[in-house]
């Protein structure tokens, strides 16, 4: 059985990769048209709001910008500040750690 003439496949490949296609340009000054006749006309602020996330993604950020801002400037009471804790450890005895650690503290198992 004889098998027909076969097509050179690679040779296909390589004749498409030397002359690509190349868009002409009046189609892509349509398509440009196009698309900047379907993009609404917004705002700046509006704009920045979209790409950040929205109002609800702008309400987290204020959110998290005031709580970061209050921790920096408040620093509450009972959180050991690490300045004042390093400068403890350098002049401390073994019973300042140990209490410092946690191991004076009350036990209510036993």
């Amino acid at each position: 059985m004889t098998q027909p003439d076969s097509f050179d496949l690679e040779a296909a490949f390589d004749a498409a990769r030397a002359a690509p296609p190349q868009m002409s340009d009046a189609l892509a000054a349509r398509i440009v048209a196009d698309a900047e006749t379907m993009q609404p006309a917004a705002p700046i602020w509006q704009r920045l709001l979209n790409a950040i996330g929205g109002p609800a993604a702008l309400g987290g950020l204020v959110t998290a910008t005031a709580v970061g801002f209050w921790f920096g400037v408040a620093l509450p009471g009972d959180v050991l500040d690490p300045i004042t804790l390093l400068g403890a450890l350098e002049q401390s005895t073994d019973e300042d750690m140990t209490q410092l650690m946690g191991d004076g503290w009350y036990n209510d198992e036993g």
